[in-house]
């Protein structure tokens, strides 16, 4: 995918302007946090009216949303999390299709899903199909935000769970906690 690109900046010494050695990366908009796994670049893109970026490396793509989501603002932190229901298929297209890079102006078309509750936040998890290429996606949401990631390169949804799992919103912690009081209120 990059290797070319990679290649000739490494091969050189040097990296290209406004990619950086990604670690922690935090979206100074306040709509998501990144761990990239190491070996990985992160490079943020325009997308008006949401947080986007590239994260990279010589085999794989991935492009990471941060959006509002004005629809789900009025939301319990309890609610995001009981969020067990597999989202539209359709929606899954209407997050997808934009991104070029990997369905070339088709739509792609949605072959399974999922959701994974091992975590204290479920995440949505998708495989789609373009022309070309297989994409798999992930949709994290919280009150008043969804964090979407597609990636493709790799052969199977398992070499992205550690980007997947690397996602999260700065207000996590404090909406974990809401969550987990809000739980134990009702309960007593």
């Amino acid at each position: 995918m990059r290797t070319l690109a990679l290649a000739a900046a490494f091969g050189i010494g040097l990296l290209a302007v406004g990619v950086a050695d990604a670690e922690q990366w935090n979206d100074p908009n306040g709509r998501l946090s990144f761990n990239a796994p190491s070996g990985w670049r992160v490079q943020p893109r325009n997308a008006p009216g949401q947080t986007a970026i590239l994260a990279f490396n010589p085999t794989s793509d991935c492009y990471i949303f941060g959006a509002d989501n004005p629809s789900s603002a009025n939301s319990s932190a309890e609610a995001a999390r009981n969020t067990r229901d597999p989202i539209d298929a359709q929606v899954w297209v209407t997050y997808a299709a934009p991104i070029r890079d990997f369905f070339a102006g088709a739509p792609p078309t949605l072959v399974s899903q999922s959701v994974d509750t091992s975590g204290f936040w479920p995440v949505q998890r998708a495989e789609l199909r373009g022309p070309t290429r297989t994409v798999y996606g992930a949709v994290l949401l919280r009150p008043g935000a969804e964090i979407r990631a597609f990636c493709s390169g790799a052969n199977s949804a398992t070499a992205y769970d550690a980007i997947f799992a690397a996602l999260s919103h700065p207000n996590d912690a404090a909406w974990q906690q809401a969550a987990n009081q809000q739980r134990t209120d009702r309960e007593t």
